[in-house]
């Protein structure tokens, strides 16, 4: 899988918006661009740090790599820039600058400096923070609609959506590690050329999902 097909899934499992060629066009001048300069095209290099240890706090190395070795982190770079609205791509950001205020109230340093430990109990709390976002989320939809029913001749308040900062984080970070070379052949089973199409395969213990 190249570079190319990779980011394309990304894009399209991100919700983009643009035409496919367009897409892919302007895809590959972000990651071409990001590779021949080594800088991130929409993060900061700080932002870009805390990004790329973010992604392997949440898929570290263990008998595979884990997300640095696959630079996820410059996939979620060019994904945020091309695909992302600017009221998610600003949500991002705050996200980050929240992840580093907590790791500073916590152990008085930023996100990158901490060691292992610390960085899962700063993501267990983002995660924590997201869950019950969402859970408001769904609540006042839950009002809107009950009150709709109640008066039929209410107009029907428009319940803001959105995802949470670390729910975009974690769905980046899964979809760009096994969209990449290491985590569809080293964490996946991978057929570089598929042969016929069965249905219905028995798996061993411990079989490894297959890399579509």
């Amino acid at each position: 899988m190249n570079r190319r097909d990779a980011l394309m899934r990304v894009a399209v499992l991100a919700g983009a918006t643009l035409t496919m060629p367009a897409l892919a066009d302007t895809l590959e001048a972000s990651a071409a661009r990001r590779t021949l300069t080594g800088k991130p095209v929409f993060l900061t290099a700080d932002q870009d740090a805390t990004v790329a240890e973010l992604a392997e706090t949440i898929l570290p190395a263990t008998k595979t790599p884990g997300a640095k070795a696959a630079k996820v982190n410059e996939i979620i770079d060019v994904i945020l820039k091309d695909c992302y609205v600017p009221a998610d791509q600003q949500r991002f950001i705050e996200g980050l600058a929240q992840t580093n205020k907590l790791s500073q109230d916590a152990y008085g340093k930023a996100f990158v400096q901490l060691d292992p430990e610390q960085r899962i109990e700063i993501v267990k709390k983002l995660e924590a923070d997201a869950k019950r976002q969402l859970e408001e989320m769904k609540a006042g939809r839950t009002a809107t609609t009950a009150g709709a029913q109640a008066d039929a001749q209410a107009p029907k308040a428009a319940t803001k959506r959105y995802s949470p900062f670390f729910t975009i984080l974690k769905d980046l970070t899964l979809t760009g590690y096994f969209t990449s070379e290491i985590g569809a052949t080293q964490a996946l089973e991978y057929v570089a050329v598929p042969g016929r199409y069965d249905g219905c395969v028995p798996l061993k213990p411990g079989q490894k999902a297959w890399a579509i």
